[in-house]
């Protein structure tokens, strides 16, 4: 409502949102909702910047609820969508072929199983006539029914097997171009392409016929069993229930088990590791928009006591007058919102994107669910509205004649001694006085503090956060071990023959060739080859990416959270998304193909989805592809040293690929994190200085009248606005300080959540981002956000005349 009632003077020029003459465009009574409607009208066309001020806070709000609640919802929404219509295998067992199969199928009958389907013979077996490496092998399980009760098979194309000689393959498998029709041949025997389908769990890459006896057979044959538990719970539950099942069995006879939750996990690791420190952002927004609009209207009502007087002269009821206060919160926070909503749902789509098609789950683009937009449309202003009815239901409380008499100005008593003893030390006058002006009103100054110190805490958040990331990408690709990556073909090892333009075929060199040249560039520190396979492991469902480094390989770059580094023949490391995707635990045993056991000494993080385990070359049998990774030393440039490699093994003539990895090593996913913090740290801040801005403008404006006096006295423009910037740095300069403690305190509890939904260890420098120098820097921020809120009003003060301020009541 208005702040005050103006004569028929001449209005003087106001300042941004000083009301002017009150019109009241109500009947003479004020009584029915035709009068407080046009009373709130009239309220949100006068107080435009409070107006706005609520509009931008809700927007902002809304819009990280929504990416939010919709990244919590819709990462997981078409994974769990397909596996309930699928009644997919809450747990996938591998059991040795030796058990009998009555004696497998018996465990589906146990306590606990709610549903079971198999067992299916299963072998690992190499397949070719699809695009992919040379001798790449895949799951395939006989099973003769499509719709079992456990794991129904979606087909996309074609049809189901009807009888031997046919197999039904995945998308994945089959790659873009195959058709129902074309012919593979798996482990030597040709068949025919029935149908392209999918398991939501991946239980198989490959169906055939279960009588197919000549294709499910050989020494990497086993038996598969699919469960569905009644009470499935987390993944350890599942394990457990496995082991209840399956407890009759000989001891050692399972072999390997995948559960549904670790597919999901696999499926949105990338938007999961997101959602955490989204939905963090959203709930401070959230926070910081409930008082800035409790700020607002409590303003609006201390303000406008004498306008309440006069409304309550003029007939309203005190729920009339206490609609009229939520009305003018409710417009501007119902176009927030709606906003909002559109501009968080906009912000989601990349994100969602990556759920698409993804293990061959069909998504179906509509990104956040309609129902999270719905909820956070209407609940934004329910929420806007419970804060203002507070502070609404005072003003509908207040007597006619006390809201008139008592005007919009605070009580002098406020504060007086603390305001008096600052006056008296030896700091400036505009300094003393503006860091006592916040005491007049406390409990303005307190929401105001907690504004601050909410926007300071998600500047310190991010701040960490946005650090911690850059750590976690260096890890990821290594780029402060390996500078320099040439990637050697390896003939008829992975795609289709290279050629020369308009020549024949390329015969790429030797990659211990590549290495040696590497190795003898000056300015080289290492060069190691490394030959890259794809294997298959008995108990494993998805390939197992194999590296063998030739030579020491320990200087890298790769971090180890835990265990060493391999050594021999006989030992190896394994990716941290491995173990956390297997159940594999540093110390195993793994058994490669050819019957190879190692020991896995040790876990790195490499950031990639692939189950990755790296040893001796000699653990690579058939390499798929080599690439020789090369240290520089310190000075040598890196654009010359790629160039000059490039000129020794030309990529059109050798099939070597010389790069640069200092280029274009972010990826999508860490840049999409980053350009999310740097946005979302943006809009909370906004939404800070917005309530700084608001307090510093309500209590300008109460104070109008001793601005024109000091000025009288002469405080020089430029006094006047240190002053009213002062009145909040001082608020600015204790939320900075409360911020950092608990900004770190936030980073450290999200961090490793973020960890635990990416399936990844991390590295130990991305908890230790924070350092001394940064720290006061950071403890800044509310002095920042305090200053930024209040340039507006201090520049308003700073040019109001002295008569125009002096006439003000």
């Amino acid at each position: 409502m208005s702040a005050e009632l103006t004569s028929a003077r001449a209005t003087p020029p106001r300042a941004p949102d000083e009301p002017g003459p009150v019109r009241f465009d109500v009947p003479r009574r004020g009584r029915g909702g035709r009068a407080v409607f046009a009373a709130a009208r009239s309220a949100v066309a006068r107080r435009r910047l409070q107006t706005l001020i609520v509009g931008v806070v809700v927007l902002l709000s809304a819009a990280t609820a929504v990416l939010g609640v919709g990244l919590l919802v819709a990462s997981h929404g078409p994974f769990d969508a397909a596996f309930a219509d699928a009644s997919g295998s809450h747990v996938t067992a591998t059991v040795s072929k030796d058990v009998p199969a009555d004696q497998v199928a018996a465990t589906g009958r146990a306590a606990g199983v709610a549903a079971a389907a198999g067992p299916y013979d299963v072998v690992t077996a190499p397949l070719s006539g699809v695009m992919g490496p040379q001798g790449m092998k895949v799951v395939v399980a006989g099973r003769g029914e499509q719709n079992g009760p456990v794991d129904r098979i979606t087909l996309s194309d074609g049809t189901w097997l009807t009888g031997p000689g046919q197999i039904v393959l995945t998308r994945r498998t089959a790659g873009p171009r195959m058709a129902p029709g074309s012919e593979v041949t798996v482990g030597g025997v040709k068949l025919r392409v029935a149908g392209i389908g999918a398991s939501v769990t991946g239980t198989a890459e490959a169906w055939v016929w279960p009588t197919q006896s000549d294709v499910l057979t050989g020494e990497d044959a086993a038996r598969q069993m699919l469960y569905r538990f009644t009470g499935p719970g987390d993944d350890t539950a599942l394990r457990a229930a496995l082991t209840t099942a399956t407890a009759a069995l000989p001891a050692g006879s399972v072999t390997g088990a995948t559960t549904y939750l670790t597919v999901r996990q696999a499926l949105n690791r990338s938007i999961s590791a997101i959602a955490p420190f989204v939905v963090a952002f959203a709930i401070l927004g959230i926070v910081l928009s409930v008082l800035i609009t409790v700020n607002v209207v409590n303003g609006a009502v201390v303000s406008g006591f004498r306008t309440i007087g006069i409304l309550k002269t003029l007939g309203f009821t005190p729920g009339q007058v206490v609609a009229v206060y939520l009305a003018q919160v409710l417009v501007p926070a119902m176009v927030g919102a709606a906003l909002g909503v559109g501009l968080g749902a906009v912000l989601a789509v990349p994100l969602l994107a990556q759920t698409d098609d993804a293990y061959g789950i069909p998504g179906d683009g509509a990104g956040v669910p309609l129902w999270v937009s719905g909820l956070v449309l209407v609940a934004a202003p329910v929420l806007v509205a419970l804060a203002a009815l507070g502070p609404a239901t005072r003003a509908g409380r207040l007597a006619a004649n006390q809201a008139i008499s008592v005007g919009r100005a605070p009580r002098t008593g406020r504060g007086f001694r603390a305001r008096r003893a600052l006056t008296a030390s030896r700091l400036p006058g505009p300094v003393a006085l503006g860091l006592g002006m916040p005491l007049a009103r406390p409990s303005r100054a307190v929401a105001t503090l907690v504004a601050l110190l909410l926007g300071a805490v998600t500047l310190v958040f991010s701040s960490g956060l946005s650090a911690s990331m850059t750590e976690v990408n260096t890890a990821f690709t290594r780029t402060d071990a390996v500078h320099v990556e040439a990637q050697v073909m390896i003939a008829g090892g992975f795609g289709p023959v290279m050629a020369r333009p308009g020549g024949g075929p390329i015969e790429p060199p030797d990659p211990a060739v590549v290495a040696a040249a590497a190795a003898a560039l000056p300015g080289t520190a290492h060069a190691t080859l490394l030959r890259e396979a794809e294997i298959r492991v008995t108990g494993i469902g998805q390939e197992v990416n194999l590296h063998g480094y030739t030579g020491d390989a320990s200087w890298n770059g790769y971090r180890l959270p835990s265990g060493r580094w391999y050594s021999g023949t006989g030992e190896v490391v394994v990716s941290s998304y491995f173990l956390r995707q297997t159940g594999y635990q540093v110390g195993d045993r793994l058994t490669l193909p050819g019957g190879h056991v190692v020991a896995i000494t040790g876990e790195v993080i490499d950031g990639s989805d692939r189950y990755t385990v790296i040893g001796d070359t000699s653990l690579v049998a058939d390499p798929m592809m080599a690439r020789v990774e090369i240290a520089l030393t310190p000075g040598t440039d890196a654009a010359q040293y790629t160039k000059a490699l490039r000129a020794r093994f030309p990529e059109e003539d050798s099939g070597v690929y010389v790069e640069d990895r200092a280029v274009g090593e972010d990826g999508e996913t860490m840049l999409i994190i980053q350009s999310l913090i740097a946005t979302l740290t943006l809009l909370l801040s906004v939404v800070a200085a917005l309530g700084v801005l608001n307090t510093v403008v309500l209590t300008t404006r109460e104070r109008i009248h001793e601005i024109g006096v000091l000025k009288s006295l002469g405080m020089t423009p430029r006094q006047v606005r240190v002053m009213v910037i002062t009145s909040m740095v001082g608020l600015g300069l204790l939320a900075g300080v409360v911020a950092v403690p608990l900004g770190i305190a936030l980073h450290h509890a999200v961090i490793p959540i973020m960890s635990e939904a990416a399936s990844t260890a991390l590295p130990r420098s991305a908890m230790e981002v924070y350092q001394p120098g940064v720290l006061v820097l950071l403890g800044g921020a509310g002095i920042l956000l305090a200053v930024l809120g209040a340039l507006l009003p201090a520049g308003w003060a700073a040019r109001t005349r002295v008569a125009t301020a002096l006439r003000a009541e």
